[in-house]
């Protein structure tokens, strides 16, 4: 059947919904699959294309690593090469952190002392106290 062609409408929708291509944290140069014979082929599938994405969201808690993305020959187990990136979880905002701190249950203690016993009239005192 030949070279397929391929389809980027998908990847172009993907990039306007703000989400990253690992295969631009390749570093200086185009990623390339050695292959045992010595030849070097660009694209993740046995026809040199790209079929293969790792891709992130920009509200997603993990960055790829500068550099770190490869794609590696998969030596005939498949029709498909392996495509690896490392990923490093950040730091989350210091905001959040507050936000979690302030969303933490609090203790209230309560005094309920019988002011009125014949008209069973009580009094409650409430004092905060976070923990």
């Amino acid at each position: 059947m030949g070279k397929p062609t391929p389809k980027a409408e998908v990847m172009r929708y993907l990039k306007s919904q703000h989400y990253t291509d690992a295969k631009d944290f390749a570093g200086e140069c185009e990623p390339v699959v050695m292959i045992a014979k010595g030849q070097s082929v660009q694209g993740t599938c046995k026809y040199g294309t790209r079929v293969d994405y790792i891709l992130s969201s920009s509200n997603s808690p993990y960055k790829f690593v500068p550099g770190s993305y490869l794609v590696l020959s998969s030596k005939g187990t498949s029709d498909h090469h392996i495509v690896k990136v490392d990923v490093v979880k950040v730091n989350s905002d210091p905001q959040e952190n507050l936000i979690k701190k302030q969303r933490e249950p609090r203790q209230k203690v309560v005094r309920i002392t019988h002011s009125n016993p014949s008209k069973s009239i009580w009094k409650i005192n409430t004092t905060g106290h976070t923990h």
